[in-house]
């Protein structure tokens, strides 16, 4: 299993139509994949307009086909004007 990590920093105020936009496009995502385990985003405590998605591919494949996919294209054309950075981080499963 691959587990991902994205850290995303969005404009300042931009949380609110991020959220609206993620609770739409991350089930639709989800669908268009069955490679993929899980596939969440989660708003930080403690760092302003900071959050992390996570997920979580069977295998490397799966992982391929989500990078290549036109769901996730189309999110990322609706989520990047509030998108101020994003950082990825690949884990692989050891236990």
């Amino acid at each position: 299993m691959i587990l991902v990590v994205a850290t995303v920093r969005l404009h300042p105020g931009c949380g609110a139509q991020y959220e609206a936009q993620v609770a739409q496009i991350m089930p639709q995502v989800r669908a268009a994949n069955r490679g993929i385990v899980f596939y969440h985003a989660a708003r930080a405590r403690d760092e302003a307009d900071t959050y992390r998605v996570v997920e979580a591919y069977a295998d490397q494949a799966a992982m391929d086909r989500h990078v290549g996919s036109a769901a996730l294209q189309s999110s990322l054309a609706q989520l990047q004007p509030l998108i101020a950075g994003i950082e990825i981080k690949l884990h692989d499963q050891v236990a």
